[in-house]
């Protein structure tokens, strides 16, 4: 099968001496779908001048300004944030057939079929995605399942297992929140790509030539094939 390489630059790793990346947050699925983004910096207006900066941890990533009152709406209220071109999606309100996701903080998302999400979810047993703080990254770039993805921190390129990717599911967010701020999403397994790719028998077989039923529906053999439908832009910017 020929292999093609997938660039998918969704994902951004700061340190706590890195520049920091312009920030802005919207409060629901009708704003991103709107494209209507609030800076965090209006959170912080006259009560620090400090930027926000994500912030990492095994299995969670969250965002901090330094500031109680900014931090308190991006960590509970706030639906997504941008920072700098990338999505993340909060987790916290998420439901999959009413149950909660094994991540309650912030996860990576990429935008799907222009007005809805693709979230990529940690499971709770998983490694952390990324590899230490220190490390400035400019992108994930993603060749087919058991290859290896190159991270570019810089001018130099780091090569881990596919594993990362492995570990993750991705979800289709495309939704508001209902009566009790629950948002449904919907698990991106083998019925739903069966679905999606009904009439496209080539994409199919390829999806399914991944025997192993956790690596076929891992985000690292889903997503190159979102890519190739279409449905999932090479970049991660709205």
């Amino acid at each position: 099968m020929k292999k093609n390489v997938f660039v998918l630059a969704f994902f951004c790793c700061l340190s706590l001496f890195a520049q920091a990346q312009v920030a802005k947050y919207c409060m629901n699925y009708a704003d991103f779908v709107a494209d209507k983004w609030t800076p965090v910096e209006k959170l912080t207006e006259g009560r620090t001048m400090q930027a926000c900066q994500l912030k990492t941890g095994d299995n969670y990533i969250y965002f901090r300004t330094g500031d109680k009152i900014a931090d308190k709406v991006l960590k509970k209220e706030a639906f997504a944030v941008k920072y700098g071109d990338q999505l993340f999606v909060n987790c916290r309100n998420l439901r999959c057939k009413d149950i909660p996701l094994d991540i309650s903080s912030y996860t990576q998302a990429v935008p799907y079929d222009n007005d809805k999400i693709c979230v990529l979810a940690y499971k709770a047993c998983s490694g952390p995605l990324l590899l230490s703080l220190g490390m400035d990254v400019a992108g994930i770039f993603v060749k087919d399942l058991a290859t290896d993805i190159a991270l570019t921190v810089g001018s130099t390129a780091l090569w881990i297992t596919g594993e990362s990717l492995s570990d993750k599911v991705c979800y289709l967010l495309d939704g508001n929140a209902n009566e009790k701020g629950k948002i449904a999403v919907t698990r991106m397994n083998d019925e739903f790509i069966g679905n999606l790719l009904a009439n496209d028998a080539d994409l199919l077989a390829k999806y399914n030539a991944v025997s192993a039923k956790h690596n076929r529906q891992s985000a690292a053999n889903v997503l190159p094939i979102l890519m190739e439908k279409g449905l999932v832009a090479m970049n991660n910017t709205k």
